[in-house]
């Protein structure tokens, strides 16, 4: 069954570990001021990284993220995001902890 809140996609599980290294290498780019990294879960159930970026400006482009985290080094290509989301804030709880179904809600609404 689809879910319409998120457009289809769901939260998967994944290493908390993982995530924290591609949103660690992503930090290095300048023109990102903030970014959350999520596994998600398509409506085929195919689950993937997706990078949520808040750009500091808006020349940065998906091609030019992809190429800075392909050019890096430091991560293996299974580890690799599938697709950058650019959004203009990343929802937060009142102690600074990401509100991971929010930010799915107001990116595939």
């Amino acid at each position: 069954m689809r879910d319409t809140t998120t457009g289809g996609m769901t939260l998967a599980p994944g290493s908390r570990s993982i995530l924290r290294q591609v949103e660690n290498v992503l930090y290095e780019h300048d023109g990102i001021e903030e970014v959350s990294v999520l596994y998600v879960t398509d409506e085929n159930d195919k689950e993937s990284l997706v990078a949520f970026v808040v750009p500091r400006n808006d020349r940065v482009t998906e091609e030019e993220i992809m190429q800075f985290l392909q050019d890096s080094g430091q991560l293996e290509p299974d580890i690799m995001p599938r697709l950058v989301k650019f959004v203009p804030k990343i929802p937060k709880s009142p102690s600074g902890k990401v509100l991971k179904i929010k930010l799915l809600e107001e990116v595939c609404v």
